[in-house]
């Protein structure tokens, strides 16, 4: 294990500025790992903390959910992970030792996953946040899912045979592991809006009719109906601004479930539909059997499933140096580190 000191990228107040520093590496302590960042993925997450000043109330702070890399250091209670395990880790990370803008992160070993020879560093990387929401929104039976069973439990793969399944904005991060996971589920037909030129990426996924995301509501409505008469139980919103929520909501069978991502401004729910609003972390209360869960299960997903996002993504860690870094804000599947 390393000692002494390493790089780290700071926010040094809410809403502040980020400024590039130095802090000490973190010894692990049980049930943890030390990882050797080898790639970091940006969320839109990370520059809404900054903008809007949310989710953090200590200054400074290193921030950053996801990550690969390579174990430097095993914590007590750890079995099956080794110091220099070859290959990266997927690990899911909160509170400043475990964020990623830094050059060694802490990891719990239970959210964390052996990386395949198959899947890229920066393919792992990108994986955590995206699924872990994904995951939590149609499995978690509490107030953040849908409730179902999941694909990893007994009897939970391919349990909703011939049941269809609505996605909004599926060429984003969440939207591209939901859609993955509801074939797993054995959902069908999986219907999905997107960009045009995203329709051969999100049917490769799994996805088996992806509609124009920029339809009118009116349109979009005719085109799934047109394509399933049956009703829709469970419909995942992934980008849930305002119209794609009401438009779920009106589409949505009663007694039905929908997802959003980010807070509901629907109103009072009727017709025994339910409205969640979903949070992935691991380490949210009531999300824990869902994680620990997916994680088990997550290197065969990885290796078998192709349940990885194929992004175009750099690796920020080495740009730790005081050089400018900027990234996409529109919330969309491209980022570009500077």
């Amino acid at each position: 294990m390393h000692e002494g000191q390493q790089k780290a990228l700071f926010l040094l107040a809410k809403c502040g500025d980020f400024a590039v520093g130095s802090t000490s590496i973190p010894a692990p302590g049980p049930g943890e790992l030390l990882v050797k960042n080898g790639a970091i993925a940006l969320n839109p997450v990370d520059w809404k903390i900054q903008k809007y000043g949310f989710a953090v109330e200590t200054f400074p702070v290193i921030i950053g959910l996801d990550l690969a890399g390579i174990v430097d250091a095993v914590g007590e209670g750890v079995p099956g992970f080794e110091r220099g395990t070859e290959r990266a880790p997927v690990s899911a990370s909160r509170s400043p030792k475990q964020g990623t803008f830094q050059q060694y992160t802490i990891a719990f070993a239970k959210y964390t996953a052996k990386v395949p020879q198959s899947v890229s560093i920066e393919q792992a990387a990108s994986v955590s946040a995206g699924i872990n929401t994904a995951a939590v929104g149609l499995y978690q039976a509490e107030q953040a899912g849908a409730g179902l069973a999941a694909p990893w439990e007994h009897g939970g793969q391919d349990k909703y045979n011939k049941r269809p399944f609505l996605l909004l904005d599926g060429a984003s991060s969440v939207g591209a592991f939901v859609i993955q996971l509801a074939k797993l589920s054995g959902f069908s037909p999986i219907i999905a809006t997107a960009s045009p030129h995203n329709t051969a990426y999100l049917e490769s996924l799994g996805a088996t009719e992806v509609l124009d995301r920029h339809l009118a509501a009116g349109a979009l409505r005719k085109e799934v109906t047109s394509i399933t008469k049956l009703p829709l139980d469970v419909i995942y919103d992934a980008v849930s601004e305002p119209e794609t929520q009401k438009l779920g909501y009106e589409l949505l069978a009663d007694n039905g479930t929908l997802v959003l991502t980010l807070p509901s401004g629907l109103g009072e729910a009727t017709g025994g539909k339910k409205v969640k609003s979903t949070l992935g972390s691991p380490f949210r209360l009531g999300n824990e059997h869902v994680g620990e869960g997916l994680y088990a299960i997550l290197p065969r997903l990885m290796a078998y499933a192709r349940c990885i996002r194929k992004v175009t993504l750099s690796c920020i860690w080495r740009r730790i140096s005081g050089e400018k870094w900027i990234y996409n804000r529109s919330g969309r599947t491209t980022w570009e580190v500077g």
